[in-house]
């Protein structure tokens, strides 16, 4: 790939690039998506705390 069509694609979403959603469908699905940080902090800390007592309690 030449350094310019790199360069162009650089910052396109894969779904755009691959024609899978047109780009007002991106936005619209992003604007629909509301979570706050600190829900997806506790979130990834839940889901390390169940991963680590999975690994203890089964071996």
């Amino acid at each position: 790939m030449s350094a310019r069509k790199r360069r162009r694609m650089e910052g396109v979403n894969p779904f755009i690039a691959a024609g899978l959603i047109k780009f007002s469908e991106e936005t619209e699905m992003f604007e629909k998506i509301k979570v706050k940080p600190i829900t997806v902090v506790a979130g990834a800390m839940l889901f390390a705390i169940v991963v680590l007592l999975a690994r203890v309690l089964l071996g």
